[in-house]
Parts: structure tokens; C-alpha cells; sequence
């Protein structure tokens, strides 16, 4: 603020200070709606992934949005395998007592 001083460096710190005064809003999440195969097994994944893949190459979500989504399909990938995982334990232990 000071007029004395260069225009130069008066422009440097004006810029350097915008992102305090001014700062960006942060970008509002939205619900996305496209087309997904029902994930049951771990042999749909890829199919979700490429339903996601495809949203984003038509222009329907953003690249940060199916990274959401496939972080979302992920959770599910993870919980369908711990359910296939404990059944085959239960029946490798059934096996066992009889």
C-alpha cells in the first residue's frame, strides 16, 4: 500500500496477497447420475470401473468426481471380499470339526 515504492514489487505483493483476501470458493459437491451393472461379485468391478470411465469420456461427471465414485466402488469391492473370504473360512472350518 505503500506509494513510495516500486510498482513492481507493489504488483508482486498485491498478487502474492489476493489468495488471502480474495480466496477461491471451495467447489460444491453435487450428486452425479449415470449408469452402473449391479456389483454383487468381485468379477463386476471391472465393468463399474468402466461404467465410471465412460461417464467421465461422455462428459457426465468430472475426472475428480469418478475418482469419488471409484473410491466408492472400492468400499464395495473390499466388503464383498471379506463376505466371500468368511464363507470360505466357515466352510473350511466345517470341514474341520466334522
Amino acid at each position: 500500500m505503500d506509494e513510495s515504492t516500486d510498482q513492481k514489487r507493489r504488483d508482486w505483493a498485491a498478487e502474492k496477497a489476493a489468495a488471502f483476501i480474495h480466496p477461491r470458493p471451495a467447489p460444491t459437491p453435487r450428486a452425479v447420475h449415470f449408469e452402473l451393472p449391479t456389483i454383487d461379485t468381485a468379477k463386476d468391478m471391472p465393468g463399474a470401473i468402466a461404467g465410471v470411465l465412460k461417464a467421465v469420456a461422455d462428459g457426465e461427471i468430472s475426472p475428480s468426481e469418478a475418482q469419488s465414485v471409484v473410491a466408492i466402488i472400492e468400499a464395495q469391492r473390499k466388503a464383498v471380499e471379506t463376505t466371500d473370504l468368511l464363507e470360505r473360512i466357515e466352510a473350511l472350518e466345517g470341514r474341520i470339526t466334522r
